[in-house]
């Protein structure tokens, strides 16, 4: 019988031929050879790390659920030449409200690019993991709501990062051209100082969503140097109402 333990940083410096069990966020898929598949998966202790699927494609693969992103899964992985191969995996949570909604994709995707482009090591992984589980999650079960995930993934994401702080000391930093009120510097504050359980537990109203929507999309472009679209207005939908 082989015991598993779950693996953090220091596993690393392990055998190599042991098998390491540990939970993650699928945030990527993509094909890789003729049937397999490498995804990419937030973890809480080494960030983000790179899994090879082998016959992920192939029909009545045990490994389907590796195809799907977004899913709380747990892995067991062996490790060969500095590569992690999956050997089992199960789903803890699938997320699939997420399918459902073509807003809820584009957000999800911009959630999962953000952490793509700032968890580099496991530093600061154990924080934005958490903030991951909890974005993902309530898009799932909330995804008419996608526009205030969206607005507070990007600020707790800032401020887990240590890229924000008082929400009125960072307005210059987006750019200077956006106007908010003292009932905005609180939900920003609010969001930056409670824990996830809390601030995904808010309900921001429309005239909230209306300003933070840009100000934290600018934020985030400003900190993480990207020009990073709205993802809604990437879908180019037809509003409701338009001939």
């Amino acid at each position: 019988m082989i015991l598993f333990s779950e693996v953090t940083a220091s596993d690393l410096k392990m055998t190599m031929s042991d098998p390491y069990k540990f939970k993650g966020i699928i945030l990527k898929t993509s094909e890789y050879k003729e049937k397999d598949r490498m995804i990419s998966v937030l973890t809480k202790d080494m960030g983000i790390v790179s899994i090879c699927v082998k016959g992920v494609s192939g029909k009545a693969s045990r490994f389907s659920f590796a195809s799907v992103p977004f899913s709380y899964c747990e892995f067991v992985v062996s490790v060969s030449h500095g590569f992690y191969y999956l050997k089992e995996g199960s789903v803890i949570s699938g997320n699939t409200g997420i399918m459902e909604s073509l807003e809820a994709m584009a957000v999800a995707g911009h959630i999962a690019d953000c952490l793509s482009w700032s968890v580099m090591q496991s530093d600061n992984a154990r924080d934005t993991y958490e903030l991951a589980i909890y974005s993902f999650y309530s898009l799932s079960v909330n995804k008419n709501d996608y526009l205030s995930v969206m607005i507070l993934f990007n600020w707790k994401l800032m401020w887990n990062l240590g890229l924000a702080a008082k929400a009125s000391e960072c307005v210059s930093a987006a750019g200077g051209r956006h106007r908010l009120s003292q009932r905005h510097y609180g939900i920003l504050d609010y969001i930056g100082q409670n824990p996830e359980s809390k601030v995904f537990a808010m309900k921001l109203e429309e005239e909230d969503i209306s300003v933070l929507r840009g100000f934290t999309l600018d934020y985030l472009r400003v900190q993480l140097e990207k020009d990073i679209p709205d993802p809604i207005l990437k879908l180019d939908l037809p509003v409701v109402g338009e001939q």
